[in-house]
């Protein structure tokens, strides 16, 4: 949607005219839009209460995100995006936070936490890996979610709570 700004001239005349110009507005991405609710710890994207599954091609994430969309034990929201989504809203995020950010970022990197996860799926966004999110805000949506999506062998998957991540498969 445009957006539009109202510009107040006035001629040698002493008239007041008002023009009306309308500026292309910056579409949020589709990860923006999923992700509304999600916050950043110590700098790092940290979307609380969403299951995240890596799959090497995006073939195999939408093939994933189908199965989880047709269960009928699944009633939460879920998303399948190819790596160079997650690539670009990587760096939205990172000129989103600025300064400050990319300060906490390293102080995560530095205590071994979650800057470490975004990096190792920023890497493998850029070689061509696709994601799948669900929305699991409870343990019993996250539990089914995981069911459906454990048989599709993701290389990598973890929950993230309030109290930490939990990991599925792919990283110890």
């Amino acid at each position: 949607m445009p957006v539009t700004t109202r510009v107040r001239t006035s001629t040698a005349m002493g008239h007041v005219s008002t023009k009306v110009k309308q500026k292309a507005s910056i579409p949020m991405s589709r990860l923006s839009t999923f992700f509304a609710d999600a916050d950043t710890e110590f700098g790092v994207f940290y979307p609380k209460h969403y299951l995240l599954a890596v799959f090497p091609n995006f073939v195999d994430a939408e093939s994933a995100k189908e199965q989880l969309n047709h269960s009928d034990r699944i009633k939460e929201n879920a998303i399948s995006v190819p790596g160079e989504e997650v690539v670009r809203f990587a760096e939205d995020h990172l000129l989103k936070d600025g300064l400050w950010g990319a300060m906490m970022t390293e102080l995560s990197r530095t205590f071994g936490t979650e800057a470490l996860y975004a990096d190792r799926d920023l890497a493998a966004a850029k070689n061509g890996a696709a994601f799948v999110a669900v929305h699991c805000l409870t343990d019993a949506a996250k539990c089914e979610a995981w069911k459906i999506l454990e048989p599709t062998h993701p290389l990598v998957a973890r929950y993230y709570s309030l109290g930490g991540i939990e990991h599925f498969v792919g990283e110890n």
